[in-house]
């Protein structure tokens, strides 16, 4: 690795873990939606990629673009904790909200939230949206976005500022050299592209 260290992974299995994570020295450096970072016990750096934030609308509910979803009697669907809920909770005035946890199957939960009925639309970041409206017949995604995840690395609070001048120069160069294009293209993924440098 460019550090020239011994890399193991700590993952959180859904968005409240990774945001109390901060602060307990559980990890060294951390990849995630900067909305989450808690900016009292890290330092942020550049954004390494963007994510879409995108309405999948249920069978038999129509909307003419993302602008359209807040409106009285709009039930909208959300992961509960995510940048999507954060984002939706300060800015919906109308529509009303609907938390599921976040699990294995999300895509799966997101699609059953419609199918029930519980739910008009489900917001959330195009690697759950985009899955979850091929899954459900029917389903579709509403033309816009509402937000961007801006994805950044992150460092424990105090690191020295070598630290993190290292970090961002390899961040800086991944993004220039097609490194992280080539993974977010080899995971097929969309509505996902890299952030300027």
């Amino acid at each position: 690795m460019k550090l020239g260290v011994p890399y193991e992974p700590v993952m959180y299995p859904n968005p409240e873990t990774y945001v109390q994570s901060f602060g307990k020295g559980e990890w060294d450096i951390a990849i995630g939606p900067r909305v989450l970072a808690a900016t009292e016990n890290a330092d942020s750096g550049a954004d390494v990629w963007l994510i879409d934030l995108i309405y999948v609308a249920a069978p038999g509910k129509s909307f003419a673009d993302a602008g359209q979803v807040d409106r009285r009697g709009v039930k909208v669907g959300v992961i509960q904790g995510s940048p999507s809920d954060r984002f939706l909770s300060h800015n919906l005035n109308a529509a009303e909200i609907v938390r599921i946890p976040l699990s294995a199957e999300i895509s799966a939960d997101a699609d059953e939230l419609l199918r029930s009925g519980k739910a008009d639309v489900f917001g959330a970041d195009s690697g759950v949206g985009y899955p979850a409206a091929d899954g459900l017949p029917g389903a579709t995604i509403v033309p816009g976005t509402f937000n961007v995840v801006r994805v950044a690395v992150a460092l424990p609070k105090g690191r020295s500022s070598e630290a993190q001048a290292k970090i961002a120069e390899i961040v800086s160069e991944a993004k220039r050299i097609g490194i992280v294009e080539g993974a977010i293209e080899a995971a097929g993924l969309k509505g996902v592209r890299v952030a300027p440098n």
